[in-house]
């Protein structure tokens, strides 16, 4: 038993050893992208509408864990979010997609995408291990408004994957950026969910204006 309370004892003074304040940078590594394979693509360039401030967003908290709870994180979320969303919406688009901080009412764009992480939480989940080990998880809730090509907005959709798990360690000497990794991979997944529905709305509209059924990816 003493043997154990001192395994739970270095897990907890891991996440304690830096100081208590992590930061983690945007690593499109950490996205595990797959490049999605449409059968067919939306005609025309996508716009993907983020203005600066946006961009600049930063997340910075504690965990909503008791392991942990005395450190802090920062990330720039909205630099993720922009890498993620052009990556994603890349696919959708037969011209690909241009980052704008604005877009006209009439624009040369296909549609314009508006992308935003509205809520993020994590935690270092260190009971479901028995105290031997550390899983990291996420939650967080994506929101995306999908305007036409004429300024028109068409939907506006919150994508929430619930609770994700990363991978469960023993020892890490950046726990933050276990968390960096679980909330990249998090969001590419929402992200490309967006981009499925925004493609499956896109298409919808073409094969309504030419007459035809589109054909299921």
């Amino acid at each position: 038993m003493r043997q154990y309370a001192t395994i739970s004892a270095c897990v907890a003074l891991t996440l304690a050893g830096t100081g208590g304040a992590f930061e983690s940078g945007l690593n499109p590594a950490h996205f595990q992208y797959t490049q999605r394979v449409y059968d067919a693509k939306v005609a025309g360039k996508g716009a993907i509408e983020m203005p600066k401030s946006v961009q600049a967003e930063t997340f910075k908290g504690n965990p909503t864990s008791f392991t942990g709870g005395g450190t802090t994180l920062a990330m720039p979320m909205g630099l993720i979010t922009r890498e993620a969303a052009t990556t994603a919406f890349g696919d959708v688009f037969t011209e690909g997609v241009a980052l704008v901080e604005a877009t006209p009412p009439q624009s040369a764009y296909a549609a314009t995408v508006k992308p935003r992480v509205t809520a993020f939480s994590y935690q270092y989940n260190q009971l479901r291990n028995l105290g031997f080990a550390v899983t990291p998880m996420v939650e967080m809730s994506l929101t995306v408004s999908l305007s036409a090509g004429d300024g028109k907005p068409v939907w506006e959709r919150v994508f929430q994957p619930g609770n994700v798990e990363g991978e469960t360690y023993f020892r890490s000497g950046s726990p933050g950026e276990e968390i960096s990794k679980t909330a990249h991979r998090t969001l590419m997944k929402l992200m490309q969910e967006a981009a499925d529905a925004v493609h499956r709305e896109l298409r919808g509209a073409e094969a309504a204006a030419s007459g035809t059924s589109p054909r299921a990816d």
